[in-house]
């Protein structure tokens, strides 16, 4: 796996982000896969994940955008992204440790 790799999985996130499609989103991160920073409490596996992106993705009005990434080594992407819903955009610094294809460790840092 190269770095184009993982950038292209992380990609593949957003796109189905900004589709609605709860299932090809989930499908970008490993069974075992750790989200921070979106809930209280870390979302462990692709079952919490789907279950806490479930309603967020029903939205028509959610949509995210890639503003600017650094890459670092073959697996780690770090993405400034703009998240908007109901016009209102919020800023987040995104981290995603991406191994054999999957998302295995996402981080959000929210503005």
């Amino acid at each position: 796996m190269t770095a184009l790799d993982a950038l292209r999985v992380v990609t593949a996130q957003v796109d189905a982000f900004n589709a609605h499609d709860l299932d090809a989103f989930v499908a970008t991160y490993a069974g075992d896969a750790v989200v921070t920073g979106v809930a209280d409490s870390a979302l462990v596996g692709r079952d919490a994940i789907r279950a806490f992106y479930a309603d967020r993705l029903a939205h028509p009005a959610l949509s995210c955008s890639i503003d600017a990434h650094a890459q670092f080594g073959e697996r780690w992407v770090v993405a400034r992204e703009s998240v908007v819903r109901d016009g209102v955009a919020t800023e987040t610094i995104a981290t995603f440790d991406v191994r054999d294809g999957l998302i295995r460790r996402a981080s959000m840092v929210k503005a």
